[in-house]
């Protein structure tokens, strides 16, 4: 059972379904060994054959609705980085757990943060999310910064593998919400969702 992908646009961005158009580009930013090692499933070096098959996975996961990206997209620059989610654990939970990355020159300017609040609202309301995990390798505080934003607060320590690093490294996990006060950061800020 597949959910159709909407483009969702914030205040500067757009998200929408990538397309094979966006290899290039995927290639390019994803390829640089600063955002592939911050990403647990992003290999080093990345090929426009590793691109296509994103884009081919990506597609066949969100009509498979285990899990969806959004290709993050600012006016000039076009193709920014990706923020999506995918089910963790048991389905009848509702959690989903957030991803994103971004290439280097997007670092630094809240467009994590605004992507991330557009898909979670996106996921409350197409979705029927519950909850939200996430996770950052801890030589990446600066995704730490993002989750705690959103209102994510830190559960504890893992090992956690990356293609990229070849290896294991220590990450940071997440839940949102952390009770009822969680419930309180304003999904819908900004957000709006069309075909």
């Amino acid at each position: 059972m597949g959910t159709d992908m909407l483009t969702i646009t914030t205040p500067r961005l757009s998200l929408r379904p990538f397309e094979d158009t966006d290899a290039r580009r995927i290639a390019y930013l994803a390829g640089d060994y600063d955002v592939a090692k911050m990403c647990g499933r992003v290999p080093h070096p990345y090929t426009m054959a590793n691109a296509y098959d994103f884009i081919g996975w990506i597609n066949q996961s969100g009509a498979d609705g285990k899990e969806f990206s959004f290709a993050v997209t600012a006016p000039r620059d076009g193709l920014i980085g990706s923020c999506g989610v995918s089910r963790s654990g048991d389905p009848d939970e509702h959690v989903y757990e957030l991803g994103y990355w971004y290439g280097v020159p997007y670092w630094g300017l809240g467009y994590a943060s605004e992507a991330a609040q557009a898909v979670m609202g996106w996921a409350l309301a197409e979705l029927g999310a519950k909850a939200f995990v996430a996770g950052h390798y801890q030589d990446n505080p600066a995704s730490g910064h993002v989750l705690r934003k959103l209102g994510f607060v830190a559960t504890g320590s893992v090992e956690l593998f990356g293609l990229a690093r070849q290896g294991v490294s220590p990450a940071t996990r997440y839940v949102w919400p952390d009770g009822p006060a969680g419930a309180s950061l304003d999904h819908h800020q900004g957000a709006h969702a069309r075909h």
